[in-house]
């Protein structure tokens, strides 16, 4: 195989990884859980609703308060980073705060999946996804492992 065709094989593969990951999950909407266009994709698999998980992450208090502080934090350390002037209490503050957020997104995404109607779905739907992601990855490392050496792309010779 030449490398135009492997190359042209891994962005086929990619881009149908990509749809089939974040097609359905862009159905739920932009509700600023940009790490969690997955989780929307397999609680939609589990048979969990849009307003349902729309529903559970706005009425919840302290997913509210954790966001205002993460952003609160983000802008003080951006502020810090460009000026040159951070002490480790931006970054540590920062951290705290991203960290508090991820934990209670997580928490609600747990307490989505522990009521969903249809879990052996998402299960496998799970399984299919991380199989084509080994997949891509095995393809990515082939082709490049493979054109290491080629600083050019050879012709392939016309077929008869």
């Amino acid at each position: 195989m030449n490398r135009k065709t492997v190359v042209a094989t891994v962005s086929g593969l990619a881009a149908l990884v990509l749809v089939a990951t974040c097609g359905p999950a862009l159905a739920f909407g932009h509700h600023g859980h940009h790490g969690d266009m997955q989780y929307g994709l397999l609680a939609h698999a589990a048979g969990l609703s849009k307003d349902k998980i729309h529903s559970a992450f706005k009425s919840d208090a302290a997913l509210k308060t954790d966001f205002e502080n993460f952003k609160t934090a983000k802008t003080a350390m951006d502020s810090c980073i460009v000026a040159g002037a951070c002490n480790n209490n931006e970054i540590a503050t920062y951290a705290s705060a991203q960290q508090a957020l991820t934990q209670e997104k997580l928490t609600v995404w747990h307490n989505l999946f522990k009521g969903a109607p249809n879990k052996a779905q998402a299960v496998s739907l799970k399984g299919q996804l991380d199989q084509l992601r080994t997949q891509q990855h095995q393809i990515m490392q082939q082709a490049f492992s493979s054109a290491k050496g080629a600083d050019s792309v050879t012709p392939e010779s016309p077929q008869q």
